[in-house]
């Protein structure tokens, strides 16, 4: 799986916060200025970050997020350098939109940490009641070999965190 570029999280980022679920500029400009401020700092560095400052710099002219554009750099190097630092030179929002850029990229390895844990605490239950793995994947109709794998070599690709969940679940609930 191919890691997670902060141009690529801005993308859907705005997408997401856009009440038209666009991912065009003008698109977007017109609803930030108007009536979605949460959308103006995402906006500016998706912009930014996608080489679409000029036409951004352009929808804006006129509008009140043209003044609060006004002083921010368009070199993406330099937005970077600022994000990364502690502290930001930058208005607090944009350090938030990079913090939650942060969060989402550590989401797969954060994930993998508590399904290793789940799987722990399931291998000690199962010990301590006597639950076969058989059973487990009967009763939850799960692929014999992915939770044979999962819980004998922890392959933790092999389910989901939903899966896992499930999985704990239904061996905490055998008496």
């Amino acid at each position: 799986m191919r890691e997670l570029t902060f141009p690529g999280f801005l993308k859907s980022y705005v997408r997401e916060l856009s009440l038209s679920h666009s991912t065009g500029v003008r698109v977007l400009a017109r609803e930030a200025a108007e009536r979605n401020p949460r959308l103006r700092e995402p906006l500016y560095l998706y912009a930014l970050f996608t080489g679409q400052i000029v036409l951004l710099q352009k929808s804006v002219r006129g509008t009140t997020l043209a003044a609060v554009y006004a002083g921010l750099s368009d070199e993406p190097t330099e937005i970077e350098k600022q994000l990364r630092a502690e502290p930001s030179e930058l208005p607090e929002a944009y350090g938030k939109v990079w913090h939650s850029y942060l969060v989402y990229k550590k989401r797969g390895k954060r994930d993998e940490e508590t399904k290793e844990l789940m799987r722990q605490q399931i291998v000690q239950l199962q010990a301590e009641r006597g639950v076969s793995n058989y059973r487990l994947y009967t009763s939850l109709g799960l692929n014999p070999g992915n939770l044979n794998t999962w819980l004998k070599h922890g392959d933790g690709k092999k389910v989901s965190l939903k899966t896992a969940r499930a999985v704990l679940d239904k061996v905490r609930a055998y008496r």
